[in-house]
C-alpha cells in the first residue's frame, strides 16, 4: 500500500503577515488568495459574501518543530495534548483549515477576510461553508432540511420547538442574574434597552426571512413577562 500522497497546491495566499503571529490578530485583517491560472474556472458560482473553507499547507513549518504531544497555544501553563486535540499548525502533515468569508472575486483573486496564513502559503482546497454538514453535531440536527414525510416534518418542527423552549429557559437564567445589578423596581424596563432589543430582534427576523412585527410581538410578550418577574424578585428582596 502506497502511503505517499501528492498534492499540487491551487493556489497561495498574499498576505502582510510573513512570520508567525496569533491567529486572531491575523484573521482581522483582508487577505488574498490567488489561484493559478489552470484552475481558475473552479471558481464559478463563488460569490462575495459567502463562507468558505480554506485547506491550506503550512509550508514554513520545520519537520523537527513537529510533535505528537505539545501545549495548545505553545503555553506551557496549558496541560500537555495530543497535536489532534489542538489547533496548532506543528501538524504531521501541516495541513491547516480556516473558514473565512469572501469579499471580492475578481478573476483569479479572491479577496477574503479571516483567513489565518501568512504569505505565500501554499493553497491546497477550496470548499462552500455549508453549516449544516460543517456545524457542530449539535447544531447540524436543527438545520432546515429536505424530508420525506409529513410526520418527519412533525417530529423536526417539536424538536426544535423542544431546543427553543431550553433556550428561552437559558434565557430566564441570566434575567434572574441581570436582578442582582439592579437595586429598585423601577430600574427593571430599562427603556432604552428594550427599544434596542426589539430593533435587533427584527433585524434578526429579516435576516432570516421572517416577518419581523411577529418576531417583535413574541419578543415583546416574552420580555414583559421577565420585566413582571424582576420587578417582583426586587419586591421579594426588599421585604427581606
Amino acid at each position: 500500500m502506497n502511503r505517499t500522497i501528492c498534492l499540487t497546491p491551487i493556489g497561495f495566499v498574499r498576505s502582510q503577515f510573513t512570520q508567525n503571529t496569533p491567529p486572531e490578530a491575523m484573521r482581522r485583517v483582508p487577505a488574498q488568495i490567488v489561484i493559478e491560472p489552470e484552475f481558475e474556472p473552479g471558481l464559478m458560482g463563488l460569490q462575495p459574501g459567502q463562507d468558505i473553507q480554506v485547506l491550506f499547507n503550512f509550508n514554513k513549518i520545520d519537520s523537527e518543530e513537529i510533535h505528537l504531544h505539545l501545549h495548545p497555544r505553545h503555553n506551557p501553563a496549558n496541560p500537555l495534548a495530543g497535536v489532534f486535540a489542538t489547533r496548532s499548525q506543528f501538524r504531521p502533515n501541516q495541513i491547516g483549515a480556516t473558514v473565512t468569508c469572501i469579499e471580492r472575486i475578481e478573476g483569479n483573486v479572491l479577496t477574503v477576510i479571516g483567513l489565518d496564513a501568512q504569505d505565500g502559503t501554499p493553497v491546497l482546497d477550496i470548499k462552500p461553508h455549508i453549516p449544516y454538514f460543517d456545524a457542530a453535531t449539535t447544531q447540524q440536527q436543527f438545520e432546515a432540511r429536505e424530508v420525506t414525510s409529513l410526520d418527519e416534518a412533525r417530529d423536526m418542527i417539536d424538536m426544535i420547538d423542544a431546543e427553543i423552549i431550553r433556550l428561552f429557559g437559558n434565557r430566564a437564567g441570566f434575567v434572574k442574574q441581570v436582578v442582582r445589578f439592579k437595586h429598585r423596581p423601577e430600574d427593571v424596563p430599562a427603556p432604552e434597552r428594550y427599544a434596542a432589543v426589539m430593533q435587533t430582534r427584527r433585524q434578526m427576523a429579516e435576516a432570516a426571512g421572517l416577518n419581523p412585527d411577529i418576531i417583535e410581538g413574541m419578543y415583546k410578550l416574552l420580555v414583559d413577562n421577565f420585566i413582571k418577574e424582576e420587578i417582583e424578585i426586587i419586591r421579594q428582596r426588599e421585604r427581606g
